[in-house]
């Protein structure tokens, strides 16, 4: 559970950077800290560990959704150029990592993915429909928002399971 939620601090700290790029590094250093704090208040909680063999299905899991969610994300920056739709690539890679999240919340299984994964499918179709101009901010500051929320509820998760 510690490890998602460095992963999700992370990607959410990337998003936020997204999101805020036109802004400038000032403004791009908040999501920074932002998961920083987070990853840190995570740090300080008692949370549930996971025994040797069930860390290695998630790990495996994780390995096979990854590469083929890295696949398609690989061909989204390669194609929409090609297609003349460059600005289209931050929401439609969002569609890919909100799907990415299905199987996973399955397979590990985690609940909170399920909303993670249609918020930022949600997210990222809404982006497509929005000017060119605006779609990095439309896309990464909610995507950030997304994970960070999903970091909460996995800690408050993980407390849950600790006290009871």
């Amino acid at each position: 559970m510690r490890g998602a939620i460095w992963v999700l601090g992370i990607f959410a700290a990337v998003w936020g950077a997204i999101g805020l790029s036109p802004l400038g590094l000032p403004a791009m250093a908040v999501p920074v800290a932002i998961s920083v704090i987070l990853i840190g208040w995570a740090s300080r909680v008692a949370l549930p560990e996971r025994g040797a063999a069930e860390t290695r299905r998630i790990g495996r899991l994780i390995a096979i959704w990854s590469s083929i969610q890295g696949v398609a994300i690989f061909a989204t920056f390669v194609l929409c150029p090609r297609l003349g739709i460059p600005d289209a690539a931050v929401p439609i890679l969002a569609i890919i990592v909100g799907l990415h999240f299905l199987p996973l919340a399955r397979g590990i299984p985690v609940q909170v993915y399920y909303a993670t994964a249609s918020a930022m499918i949600a997210v990222g179709a809404l982006a497509l429909l929005m000017p060119p101009t605006v779609r990095y901010a439309a896309t990464g500051i909610p995507c950030a928002i997304i994970l960070w929320a999903s970091c909460m509820t996995l800690i408050a998760r993980g407390r849950r399971l600790m006290v009871a």
